[in-house]
C-alpha cells in the first residue's frame, strides 16, 4: 500500500510508474535523478491540490499491475 511516507526512489522501481506520473503532470525527478524524499513532499512541491486522491489513484494503478 502506498502512503504519504513512501519513498519516491522505491516507487520508481516499478515498471510503468514514471509514465503514470508524467501523464498526470507530475515529474518524479529532481535535478539529481529520482526525487530523494517522500511521495508527500514531492506532491507538495509540485502543487498537487488533492494529495489523498493522487495517492489513492496511484495505489489503484499499482494494484492493477
Amino acid at each position: 500500500m502506498i502512503t504519504r511516507e513512501t519513498q519516491m526512489e522505491d516507487l520508481l522501481k516499478t515498471q510503468g510508474v514514471i509514465t503514470w506520473f508524467i501523464q498526470r503532470g507530475v515529474s518524479p525527478f529532481s535535478c539529481y535523478g529520482a526525487f530523494p524524499d517522500t511521495l508527500e513532499r514531492l506532491l507538495e512541491l509540485k502543487g498537487v491540490q488533492d494529495v489523498e486522491a493522487f495517492i489513492r489513484e496511484l495505489d489503484d494503478f499499482l494494484r492493477s499491475l
